[in-house]
């Protein structure tokens, strides 16, 4: 039988205190789309480890593309 990897789900504020963003922000990238890949579960929002991850290394790419 098959383990499944489940990743670890982070709360805004744990979000924020990794990538250093105020929370205010970040809630606000998420409202207008621009934020990471997330999920509500209730009236919480719960971003992957994995999606923040991603969203970092994309945010790095448009910055760069940006530059040139």
């Amino acid at each position: 039988m098959e383990k499944t990897q489940i990743p670890k789900l982070l709360y805004v504020r744990e979000a924020a205190e990794l990538t250093g963003i105020q929370r205010w922000r970040l809630y606000s990238l998420i409202k207008a789309g621009k934020g990471p890949r997330h999920m509500r579960i209730g009236k919480t929002i719960r971003i992957s480890v994995v999606a923040l991850a991603e969203w970092i290394d994309q945010q790095h790419h448009v910055t760069t593309e940006e530059e040139e």
